[in-house]
């Protein structure tokens, strides 16, 4: 084996075990995705019926801490924009069959997908039910896992 073959396969198990630490608690929200994919995410609480209260949107603590966790791993992207004009990324079936279609050097695009929720919910709080309803997040992790789970065999 060549020595720029021996590096590219050392750089990438490099790239596949800094993934798999960084993601591999998230993978087991994938069950609870699953289970509300389609369905919506928030109720809103309107103060037990005072007039003059303003409705607030109350989140599941699940989609809360998975959230969270996913703003501590430090690979949210903040370039997401960037992602969606380069792929011509405009709606949920765009994002979803893009995310189908990566493989293990589109990792980055599928981060950037799901950053775009992650962060822009951090604005605008539709984003992260919107993500869990269309199921985004649900097929971002499992994609993401399939891809570590090939590329750790070989």
């Amino acid at each position: 084996m060549s020595i720029e073959k021996e590096h590219d396969k050392a750089y990438r198990l490099q790239m596949i075990a800094e993934y798999r630490s960084w993601l591999e608690p998230y993978f087991r929200y994938i069950p609870w995705l699953l289970e509300r994919k389609g369905q919506r995410q928030t109720k809103i609480y309107d103060g037990n019926n005072t007039s003059h209260t303003v409705p607030v949107p109350v989140y599941d603590s699940t989609l809360l801490n998975f959230v969270r966790g996913m703003q501590d791993t430090g690979m949210m992207n903040r370039n997401y924009p960037y992602v969606y004009s380069k792929n011509m990324l405009h709606n949920h079936e765009d994002e979803l069959a893009l995310i189908e279609k990566c493989e293990l050097k589109d990792m980055d695009i599928i981060i950037g997908i799901i950053s775009k929720y992650v962060l822009g919910g951090m604005a605008k709080g539709i984003l992260w039910s919107d993500a869990v309803e269309e199921g985004i997040f649900y097929h971002a992790l499992v994609r993401m896992k399939e891809i570590l789970e090939v590329w750790g065999e070989t």
